[in-house]
């Protein structure tokens, strides 16, 4: 069953001519509009099924800066400032809570990481401390004392996917921003060499600029157009408990084994942290040598399967690439069913140290698909030997937490010409030496 997903208004005219086309309504692709549209330009999102249908609002609702990659550590705190500002900007709830967020650990190694993350995150001006022992446990645990310490942050928080993205669209779109859903852009266009625009199911459009920012598309998108963007898919799974269940303390909580927010509605969300499922598709083979560093890193929490879906996507591109049918038109939103195993794996997990948990409560579970690079972090960047053509991709799980913060480097770089040092870590050029890339860096 798919996470509820507040609906809004589509507009019914194709536009003729835009400053920027945007491939994609899920939270990249809609803040990216949206601050285009603040810097003067005009825009339209395209999305093939609806606004934030897909891993937009199937994620966790966490907006952290805490245990990001200090290359993209830049853009997350921006994203938490901008998710901070946001209800009060477009005039509509959004879900943020400025609760801090909380790793705890049992692992000595781990800990080692964090103390090194918080020293050039301190540096770097996040919020954060340090938790021992005796703070972690009497904090974040329910019974005994599984913990050997943590790491908090203070502004960091969470909102609403269920309606966080379609609000933020419904604001642009009174602005001026047009949001054409159920509208598959199929391909680009060009002219002299040049590109000119897009192709969509409903007809062509003039574009200065494109965005792609289609998510777990993007790579399929990419390839029809001989653009490298090395990706892998990961099924997640994630459930929301029923109503009765309340911890004593506040903000979202990542543990070894699951990770849980509140809910306004109720209840919590819950997962199996850091848990998935890779299945061996076309790209895998395409780009599976960049992605050995990655793998190597958390092939504890993930679980490789080779079945339907390798012939699925094989077809898929096929058809695409050769017999001219449009895997967007045909797949309006990506649906994968939840591993109720590993669902209830988080339960068992969270009820040996809050007992308020266990498989019975489980009340929603849903899965999603989530677009990973080989390092771990997106590209936000004109695409390398493409003029006009710019990719926000690849989140690898941070989209909805960094999109604010994404789409307004994003649109300063299109409108203005601004790059930003945070920019240079995601350029799309680190894809095209064919080498593996390094996951994780800490400067």
């Amino acid at each position: 069953m798919r996470q509820p997903l507040l609906q809004i208004e589509t507009d019914a005219v194709l536009p003729s001519h835009l400053d920027v086309a945007v491939i994609g309504g899920g939270a990249a692709g809609v803040a990216t509009a949206y601050e285009l549209n603040r810097l003067g330009k005009r825009v339209a999102v395209f999305e093939k099924g609806r606004i934030a249908a897909e891993q937009s609002s199937r994620n966790w609702g966490w907006c952290r800066t805490l245990g990001r990659d200090l290359r993209e550590l830049g853009m997350a705190k921006l994203s938490v400032q901008r998710w901070s500002e946001l209800s009060s900007e477009i005039g509509a709830d959004v879900g943020f809570r400025e609760t801090g967020i909380t790793f705890v650990t049992r692992s000595e190694d781990e800990l080692k990481g964090w103390q090194e993350w918080f020293a050039f995150a301190r540096r770097s001006g996040v919020g954060a401390e340090m938790l021992s022992r005796e703070q972690a446990n009497a904090l974040y645990a329910g019974q005994g004392a599984p913990w050997i310490g943590g790491v908090r942050t203070f502004n960091d928080g969470y909102a609403d996917p269920a309606c966080a993205i379609p609000l933020l669209a419904r604001h642009a779109r009174s602005k001026g921003v047009s949001i054409l859903q159920h509208c598959a852009v199929n391909d680009l266009y060009f002219e002299g060499g040049k590109l000119a625009g897009i192709e969509t199911e409903r007809g062509r459009v003039r574009a200065d600029a494109v965005v792609i920012a289609a998510g777990a598309w993007s790579s399929l998108f990419c390839l029809k157009q001989k653009v490298v963007l090395p990706v892998l898919n990961v099924h997640s799974s994630a459930s929301k408990s029923q109503g009765d269940i309340r911890l004593s303390f506040e903000g979202p909580l990542k543990a070894p084994e699951f990770a849980l927010r509140e809910r306004a509605d109720g209840g919590y969300t819950l997962a199996k942290s850091g848990r998935g499922t890779v299945h061996v598709v076309p790209n895998s083979f395409r780009y599976g040598n960049r992605f050995k560093g990655l793998y190597a890193s958390r092939r504890k929490n993930i679980k490789v399967s080779f079945g339907s879906e390798f012939f699925r996507q094989l077809w898929d591109e096929f058809s695409y690439l050769h017999l001219g049918r449009s895997p967007f038109v045909h797949n309006r939103v990506l649906d994968p069913a939840p591993d109720i195993e590993l669902v209830h794996s988080a339960y068992d997990a969270a009820g040996k140290i809050f007992p308020q948990f266990d498989p019975s409560k489980v009340d929603l579970a849903w899965g999603g698909a989530i677009d990973n690079t080989p390092d771990g972090i997106p590209v936000v960047s004109e695409c390398a030997g493409q003029p006009g053509l710019y990719l926000c991709t690849g989140f690898s799980g941070h989209g909805f937490s960094s999109s604010l913060g994404a789409g307004r480097m994003l649109a300063q770089l299109i409108a203005q010409g601004r790059m930003t040092q945070d920019l240079e870590h995601l350029s799309h050029d680190r894809f095209l030496t064919g080498q593996a890339l390094a996951p994780n860096i800490i400067y």
